[in-house]
């Protein structure tokens, strides 16, 4: 067995420390999946300069930008917490089928909806929720786990946190 990734301190590394994972240059030509994200620049030009935050934002809000990671912050454990994605096939085939796999810690419950993601030729972008919930409370450290999509060719991970 291989020891743990650690900090240059020597503390046990998490997510925080390491990321996503590698990059592997000439698989990001075709990464499968992608989700579309316009980038601050293009966001500006959509709205007034005297644009504001709403007062009433909350972490949900935040939770639910349609980054391939996922956040949820305040995360009691107490009820679910329902967050949405959507992801395009950018992949070679017109039609597909990915399946997930879920890399949960001891407690947390991640629930699919839907479980498979199937593209055709005339529906190359799905959007699909993920439900967390929490059986062991109270939750006192960040949780951190993944949800991988896999099809025939492609693996595209998408880790997650809940933080208290």
């Amino acid at each position: 067995m291989k020891d743990p990734i650690t900090t240059d301190l020597g503390s046990i590394a998490t997510p925080y420390d390491y990321g996503a994972g590698e990059i592997t240059i000439s698989e990001s030509f075709q990464p499968g999946l992608d989700t579309i994200q316009p980038t601050i620049k293009a966001i500006s030009k959509t709205v007034p300069g005297s644009f504001s935050c709403p007062k009433d934002s909350t972490p949900d809000h935040i939770s639910n930008i349609n980054y391939p990671s996922i956040a949820i912050s305040n995360f009691t454990g107490r009820g679910s917490v329902n967050v949405s994605r959507t992801v395009t096939n950018v992949g070679e085939e017109d039609e597909t089928v990915y399946s997930a796999i879920v890399d949960a810690p001891s407690g947390v419950k991640v629930q699919l909806i839907p479980e498979k993601l199937q593209f055709t030729k005339s529906s190359k972008k799905i959007s699909y929720q993920v439900i967390f919930s929490y059986t062991l409370i109270p939750l006192n450290d960040d949780l951190f786990g993944s949800i991988t999509w896999r099809n025939d060719k492609y693996s595209v991970r998408s880790p997650f946190v809940l933080s208290p």
